[in-house]
């Protein structure tokens, strides 16, 4: 299947290229901001991911591997003001997920994106279930990896990633901790070969954020304030919608991904015994991308799609 643009010339930033191997990158500007971002692959199916820096958009490896899918391409975004290298421009306290929402359909509309499917992991999740209640046109399914609601009734809520990362930014010690809170024992050889290697990498990462440089996002739906008035509002969901994530999982944890499945019609839940939250995206992603291709094939795209610039040749995912 050819697709054609007829929206005209790819935006400026666009440096894709008919055969060019290289991943494409550039930048939107959205309300004051140059939102960086890296096409993955040259599928003629769109995947859009948002999520924190440092690193640049194209580094969480779980990406890279689900670019890879047959037939599609992932357009990974970086989130406003979650580089870690200067302070944010503004303060949005509660207001942080539903600006990244914004951002997200921003961002697709100026690439000539008019049939997407969103998959987002962690804070990169929690955008996606914003994105999702606010349903802007293209928006095709939802994936949540490590990433649904936290409950409101009962219980302390658990501190955020970002809380936590930002409590290590000076304290190797705390790093070393944080690190090995969100990450089950294993005894398997590959996977720690690459903990190590993404705790390195993690470590690394640490060292470029600036004190204070990353924005408190808060929960998600902050207007919520039971689990009831979540489920309620997650029921108005019509868009398909696969959640995943790992049993061992202390900030996602496993009754907060089984709380947004069932209140949503429709949705999958895939949990993985053996991992934490971070082990599904750098540790060991291959189950969790077999999951995803499945249910992309299982969705599907539009059987009319609209065209985004510059297509090339591809085929249906699987």
């Amino acid at each position: 299947m050819t697709r054609r643009s007829a929206a005209g010339p790819p935006p400026a930033g666009d440096t894709r290229a008919t055969g060019d191997a290289r991943a494409a990158e550039g930048a939107v500007r959205v309300d004051g901001a140059d939102l960086r971002w890296t096409r993955l692959g040259h599928g003629a199916r769109t995947v859009i991911a948002a999520h924190q820096g440092p690193g640049g958009p194209s580094r969480p490896p779980w990406l890279r591997m689900l670019a890879g899918t047959p037939g599609c391409n992932v357009l990974s975004l970086e989130l406003r003001g979650t580089d870690g290298a200067s302070h944010p421009h503004e303060d949005l306290g509660d207001g942080w997920y539903r600006r990244w929402a914004l951002d997200v359909a921003r961002v697709a509309e100026a690439l000539g994106e008019t049939d997407y499917v969103y998959a987002g992991a962690s804070h990169g999740a929690v955008v996606g279930w914003h994105l999702a209640l606010d349903r802007p046109p293209g928006l095709r399914a939802l994936i949540s990896v490590v990433g649904a609601p936290h409950g409101r009734d009962g219980g302390p809520r658990p501190p955020s990633g970002w809380e936590q990362r930002e409590a290590a930014v000076r304290d190797r010690r705390l790093a070393e901790e944080v690190f090995a809170s969100m990450r089950p024992p294993t005894s398997d050889p590959v996977r720690l070969r690459r903990r190590e290697s993404a705790r390195e990498s993690y470590l690394k990462g640490l060292e470029t954020l600036a004190q204070g440089a990353l924005p408190r996002a808060g929960v998600a739906l902050p207007h919520l304030r039971t689990d009831a008035e979540v489920a309620d509002a997650l029921r108005t969901i019509d868009i398909p919608v696969l959640v995943a994530g790992g049993i061992q999982d202390r900030l996602c944890r496993p009754e907060d991904n089984l709380r947004a499945a069932a209140a949503v019609p429709g949705a999958r839940l895939v949990l993985f015994q053996d991992h934490g939250h971070t082990t599904l995206l750098d540790e060991e992603p291959e189950p969790l991308i077999e999951q995803i291709r499945l249910f992309l094939a299982l969705t599907g795209p539009r059987s009319a799609p609209d065209h985004r610039p510059d297509d090339e040749e591809g085929s249906p995912c699987l």
